[in-house]
């Protein structure tokens, strides 16, 4: 999972980066850059199984966790259409029932168009843990929830 993150990370940077240089304006542009930059590889934006959301300032959200022994791994990144300022709220939460609690959260924020914001924690708790990130991206304000891991 550790090499997943990294992934994320360095391809969340290198869109950024391609993306200051290359204006897009539409979904089907974003694939065309996507799949150049992975060598022909077929790359999913914004969605899973198919689904492609339209956002306004938006190319791509993402939050993950992995969990390996009693650390867990959060992540989150946003990367927009254009420069602009990104910001970023993760948060770790803990399944107590049936709510999920917030059990510790980290802010940042950027001018750049992007932010990418990975952390790491020591649990305490066994159980089911997930990231929920929330973003506002130009004004533009979205969320994302990973899927759950056990610990």
């Amino acid at each position: 999972m550790k090499l997943k993150m990294r992934q994320r990370v360095w391809m969340s940077l290198v869109l950024a980066a391609v993306l200051a240089v290359i204006p897009v304006t539409s979904s089907q542009a974003k694939v065309k850059v996507l799949q150049k930059l992975d060598k022909g590889a077929v790359v999913q934006v914004g969605g899973e199984e198919g689904i492609d959301p339209q956002y306004v300032n938006t190319v791509s959200i993402t939050a993950d966790i992995s969990i390996s022994g009693n650390t867990a791994k959060v992540f989150a990144s946003a990367v927009a259409k254009r420069v602009c300022h990104v910001s970023v709220v993760m948060r770790l939460q803990y399944k107590d029932g049936d709510t999920w609690t917030t059990k510790k959260s980290w802010v940042a924020a950027s001018d750049s168009g992007h932010k990418a914001l990975s952390e790491s924690t020591t649990l305490t708790q066994r159980g089911l843990y997930r990231t929920y990130a929330s973003f506002d991206v130009a004004g533009e304000k979205l969320t994302y929830t990973s899927s759950y891991q056990r610990y």
